[in-house]
């Protein structure tokens, strides 16, 4: 499959370039109706060439609807509850973001301790390998389709998704936007990864094939003990009550926060300053809640999203409460 890359144009570009100061930034990708950075048009291909093993595990997601938290999750039953290295190994090196090259390259300072090449590093990772990506299901590897790896796949209410984005995007990326116009980028399918909808139709529509677990934020929240034991049984791996009960303390929101491997905390620092958050009460590891996005909606961008929602799930089985 071919792809083409055209960069945003009109009001939505002018968004980007007036928030971070960088011209022709994002781009979107046909087909899929995907929206990246200009740097992943040279790693498609790279991307879609990536070697697939049939142990590794994939968590699949758009961005903000709980991967980090959920990855975690993974990490942690995939090799032991191995807590201190969750407390004090990045995530990133953990289970690194396939495409990390083209999306954190602000950050390439504090990668380079590992990598520079976020495809050479991981092909280089031991097996069993986790690994992360926020890609939707036309670019991955083609070889998960033929070698069908366990995938884990979350979705969340698109509003919560908004305003959990919002603030990741001005807090890491600093995007200087406001709340409306962020909503406008979201809503016409400008934001990094493009339709919310459609990234989640192609993996909700596979929810029955053995290799793919759908995992809904709002019942990870709810049920976290039942979310950790059917993580496990996905993977085949054997869990006792008391590691789901150090599995679910370690990712409360407060213990989340303590711990640089999985807080953020390092890239925010390197974007903002020494103790950024700390000094601010702004976090990478926000608020975990479900409903935030009614304490930053009026009724008439409600009714918007409400519209949106309703015309890419129509005549689909996809609803949110």
């Amino acid at each position: 499959m071919s792809f083409t890359f055209k960069p945003l144009e009109g009001k939505y570009a002018d968004i980007y370039e007036k928030g971070i100061g960088v011209k022709d930034l994002m781009y979107k990708v046909t087909p899929g109706n995907y929206v990246c950075s200009f740097l992943y048009k040279d790693m498609v291909q790279k991307v879609l060439d990536f070697p697939v093993r049939s142990d590794d595990v994939w968590m699949v997601s758009f961005a903000r609807t709980g991967s980090t938290w959920c990855q975690e999750m993974i990490w942690l039953i995939g090799n032991n509850l191995d807590l201190d290295t969750a407390r004090n190994t990045l995530q990133q090196f953990r289970a690194p973001l396939l495409e990390t090259s083209a999306v954190l390259f602000e950050f390439a300072d504090l990668l380079k301790e590992k990598f520079t090449d976020s495809l050479e590093y991981i092909s280089s990772l031991a097996s069993p390998r986790y690994i992360k990506t926020h890609l939707n299901y036309h670019l991955l590897p083609t070889g998960i389709r033929e070698v069908k790896p366990k995938i884990i796949y979350t979705i969340r209410n698109p509003k919560d998704v908004c305003v959990s984005f919002f603030y990741h995007s001005r807090l890491l990326h600093n995007f200087n936007v406001d709340f409306e116009s962020f909503c406008e980028l979201f809503l016409n399918d400008a934001v990094f990864g493009g339709n919310i909808i459609q990234h989640y139709l192609e993996f909700w529509n596979r929810r029955h094939d053995s290799n793919i677990l759908v995992l809904r934020y709002e019942e990870m929240l709810s049920d976290t003990r039942g979310t950790v034991r059917k993580i496990a049984d996905f993977m085949e791996k054997p869990i006792s009550e008391d590691d789901i009960s150090a599995i679910e303390d370690f990712l409360t929101v407060k213990n989340m926060r303590k711990h640089k491997g999985c807080n953020g905390e390092p890239f925010v620092e390197m974007k903002n300053g020494p103790d950024y958050s700390e000094k601010t009460g702004l976090h990478f590891i926000r608020q975990g809640k479900v409903g935030d996005w009614k304490s930053h909606m009026s009724p008439e961008m409600v009714k918007r999203f409400d519209d949106y929602i309703e015309k890419y799930t129509k005549g689909t089985d996809l609803s949110f409460d």
